[in-house]
Parts: structure tokens; C-alpha cells; sequence
């Protein structure tokens, strides 16, 4: 078994400015900054050879290269429960289009469609126990954020391993697949 999603590299420089938003919330674990990255598709835990019928299917995904840049700050919470801390995207069309390609190699491949509708973003931090005015304070002094634009010219298959110290996850890059052409 082997545990993966798909997903979007972001630069170096991009990480480094959305590193510099952390701190401000008490009781929130962020995220580490070589585990910053824009989930496609989360897939799980799946047999090694559905995972080699998911790569030859990404290999045959044709989608344009784009250019993207990250937005604003926001929120994911279930009822009164505050979850996760996150910074949005700009150009929704092209990560859209590229998240039903992958959605569809991912469902011809009999894994269950994703429960959550797409919402393309980047997680900052784990909310545990934080409080709302906190959160609304890191939210209000980050909401304009905007990091500088990029270009994206592939998307990734990475695997989450847990780390040895008990202390979350790292990822490794299993594959890249490329993207070709421009939007109009």
C-alpha cells in the first residue's frame, strides 16, 4: 500500500512567502515548509498497482501550462470546529480544468469519487484549539496577501510517509507529469 495525492510544487520563493505568514495563532501547527504544496486530488492508500494504472493515466492527461499566483488568507471549519488555516489561488480556471482531468483518471480507476468539492488552496496550519479571534486576527492582518505570480508547467504525484519522530508527514515525488501549450 502506498499513500498519495496529486498535486502542485510550488517554488522555493513561493514557499518562502508563504512561510513568512506563520505565527499568530496559538495551538496551530503549521505546516513545514518543504510540505507546502497545492493538493489536486488527495487519493490515499491504495495497492501498488492501481498506483502504476493512476501513473499510466496521468501520463495521458493533456492540460495547458499556466500562470498562478497565491491570494488571501482564509478558513476551513466544520461548524464551530476550526480546522485548517489557508492561502487561496488566483486563476481557478486552469486548476480547475486540471483537477477534473486528474478526477477523471482517478475515477476510471474505480477509487471513490473525492467527498469534498474542489476548493484549490494551500494549507497553512492545523487549527487545534485555537479561537476564533486569534484566527480572525491572523485573518484580517493577511488578507491581502498576495505572493508574486509563477508559472506552472507540471503537476505531481507525491506519497505521504509519516515521519519517524511521530511528528506528522513528509512527502516524496513519486512523478511529474508535464503540461504543455498555453491558455488562450
Amino acid at each position: 500500500m502506498i499513500r498519495l495525492f496529486a498535486g502542485i510544487e510550488l517554488p522555493e520563493h513561493i514557499k518562502d512567502q508563504l512561510y513568512a505568514l506563520r505565527g499568530g495563532v496559538p495551538n496551530a501547527k503549521w505546516v513545514e515548509r518543504e510540505n507546502l504544496h497545492i493538493t489536486l486530488r488527495f487519493i490515499g492508500n491504495i495497492d501498488e498497482g492501481v498506483a502504476d494504472d493512476l501513473h499510466d493515466g496521468f501520463m495521458q492527461i493533456k492540460a495547458p501550462a499556466f500562470d498562478m499566483q497565491m491570494a488571501q488568507v482564509g478558513l476551513f471549519a466544520n461548524g464551530s470546529q476550526l480546522r485548517h488555516l489557508w492561502a487561496g489561488v488566483c486563476n481557478y480556471q486552469a486548476l480547475d480544468f486540471l483537477h477534473d482531468k486528474i478526477e477523471s483518471v482517478v475515477s476510471r480507476n474505480r477509487l471513490p469519487p473525492d467527498k469534498h468539492k474542489f476548493h484549490a488552496h494551500c494549507t497553512l496550519a492545523k487549527l487545534y484549539g485555537a479561537t476564533f479571534a486569534d484566527v480572525h486576527k491572523f485573518m484580517e492582518y493577511n488578507n491581502l496577501f498576495r505572493s508574486e505570480e509563477f508559472h506552472v508547467d507540471h503537476f505531481t504525484l507525491f506519497s505521504s510517509h509519516p515521519r519517524t519522530d511521530g511528528d506528522g508527514s513528509y512527502y516524496r515525488v513519486e512523478a511529474q507529469y508535464p503540461l504543455f501549450g498555453y491558455w488562450d
